[in-house]
């Protein structure tokens, strides 16, 4: 905590709180928390003290050093209950996609009335999406259960709430990459169009579906390669 203290600027807390973070927070860069990252270890008794501050920064790094093994799902729907922000939220939906309970979490967040958390569980959509290599057993998902949310997003995005469309968006999009359904993926983005969010002060973007797999797949086509073998397709503990 002293640490993070030192470490958090006034500069960045506005950052955030254009972002949507309230409460107690430092203000530190994710460039100081990848440093951090590097010098502790995985350690779930220090991840949930990290929670229990109440800290936004400390909540970020509890997310980056909680220990895979010892996460349950009852507390991962504590902690996505408790995420403030979708900044925080995309954080645990990270953790659990991290975790063999993120299909899980997934599925039943994506059914609640909660923007944030059914935003979280679109999240852990698009990442396990990009792992097609990732065992059932492991937490991977399958074809058959993508062809479902491609579904959901063809019928609801656009009566769905806020974050929700673009957190549907984000999981068509890495849906689409995968190769095994690329094809479908892309008939849904051509049927649904453009995605309108709105993303407040932030300089953030909502990009069209259709295009950016397009791009996506050629941009790694080009190199002999597919979107899933690149960073996005590795199982990632940071947002």
């Amino acid at each position: 905590m002293k640490a993070l203290e030192g470490a958090g600027t006034a500069q960045t807390r506005k950052v955030y709180e254009r972002h949507g973070v309230t409460g107690p927070a430092f203000g530190v860069s994710y460039a100081f928390l990848k440093k951090l990252d590097k010098q502790v270890e995985y350690d779930q008794a220090l991840a949930d003290k990290l929670w229990d501050s109440g800290n936004h920064d400390a909540r970020v790094f509890a997310c980056w050093s909680a220990e895979e093994d010892k996460v349950t799902p009852k507390m991962l729907d504590r902690w996505a209950k408790e995420a403030g922000s979708s900044v925080l939220g995309g954080e645990v939906a990270s953790l659990a996609a991290f975790t063999k309970h993120g299909a899980s979490r997934s599925a039943k967040w994506r059914r609640m009335k909660d923007e944030r958390r059914a935003s979280m569980g679109w999240s852990i959509v698009a990442n396990l999406a990009m792992q097609p290599k990732r065992l059932l057993e492991d937490g991977g998902v399958s074809d058959d259960e993508l062809s479902g949310c491609l579904e959901q997003i063809q019928e609801g995005i656009h009566d769905a709430k806020n974050r929700v469309r673009q957190g549907m968006n984000t999981a068509l999009i890495a849906i689409g990459c995968r190769p095994s359904m690329t094809k479908a993926a892309l008939k849904v983005a051509k049927r649904i169009g453009p995605v309108d969010v709105d993303h407040g002060e932030t300089s953030c973007k909502t990009f069209d579906a259709f295009d950016a797999i397009q791009k996506s797949i050629s941009h790694y086509a080009a190199k002999g390669k597919n979107p899933t073998d690149g960073s996005g397709g590795k199982r990632r503990r940071h947002c």
